[in-house]
């Protein structure tokens, strides 16, 4: 049988990265059709790299003011003006006012928002806590820590043209409904593939969030792929459930073809789960 293991270009081709360096919590709540935009990329930017900074011992962001303007290449006055909106609506929290101190502050629950008065109502009584967003319906996606960079997030003609919010917000949408032990990727029918790897679908619910049509969304998953943050990859379904990939598995009766999308960046976390245990043998990683 001929597997991808005697192939060694097509090994580079597929191949992924499984990342050890953890992964932050971005919530889905700020991706609502019904949900106001951040008023200006710099703000949703700094939103998304507190998140990522979030120091997980002490449940807090503990970072220098001088190292968030090193690392997203802002002035003194964009920071605080975007870190004064952020606090004043309530998605984050400063935790000491010592300015000699480095910054500190908490990632909230963000806010609900009441369209009649176009206010942002605080839910910061809601725990942060994975368990708590579940009991409280709070959707969340986990992001390997490594899928987004500094350099997607400066404030650089360059990295503003090449990682635009919409780029990053779909591509956390797409770690949003990648589930590797059901569908050893991006949901096919979220993004819907043809046996040839090219984008022929979006599920309507996937662009009416993201305020998209879904010309624009196809557009962007294209250029994420040229971009090699996602693959296509050849699978076998088995019973309607992801199987393993066609590359590293023996054709059996029974088994489905489909063709997945898939991040290249995974989190080590969630590939080596034990509901994967049998299913990471025949994974191209």
């Amino acid at each position: 049988m001929y597997t991808l293991k005697q192939d060694e270009a097509l090994l580079n081709l597929y191949q992924l990265n499984v990342s050890k360096n953890g992964q932050f919590i971005v919530q889905r709540k700020i991706f609502s059709d019904i949900y106001p935009d951040f008023p200006d990329s710099i703000i949703f930017k700094v939103y998304i790299y507190l998140c990522k900074a979030v120091d997980w011992k002490y449940r807090k962001v503990k970072t220098a003011k001088s190292v968030i303007r090193r690392d997203l290449s802002l002035s003194r006055t964009k920071l605080e003006n975007a870190l004064i909106w952020l606090e004043s609506n309530f998605f984050i929290k400063r935790t000491n006012t010592n300015t000699k101190q480095m910054y500190q502050a908490k990632i909230l629950t963000a806010p609900d928002y009441d369209p009649i008065n176009k206010l942002f109502v605080s839910c910061e009584d809601i725990s942060t806590h994975t368990s708590s967003f579940k009991k409280r319906n709070q959707g969340y996606i986990m992001i390997p820590s490594d899928a987004i960079t500094n350099e997607m997030l400066e404030n650089k003609a360059s990295s503003n043209r090449k990682w635009t919010k919409s780029k990053i917000t779909v591509l956390l949408m797409l770690y949003a409904h990648c589930w590797l032990e059901y569908f050893g990727g991006v949901n096919p029918e979220v993004v819907k593939l043809d046996m040839n790897g090219n984008v022929i679908g979006i599920k309507p619910s996937f662009y009416f969030t993201l305020v998209k049509n879904e010309k624009n969304i196809v557009k962007i998953i294209e250029e994420l792929m040229k971009l090699q943050m996602v693959k296509t990859v050849p699978v076998y379904f088995y019973n309607g459930v992801y199987f393993g990939d066609q590359a590293m598995t023996t054709f059996r009766q029974g088994y489905e073809n489909h063709v997945v999308l898939r991040p290249f960046h995974l989190s080590s976390k969630k590939v080596n789960k034990p509901l994967m245990d049998f299913k990471r043998a025949a994974m191209i990683l």
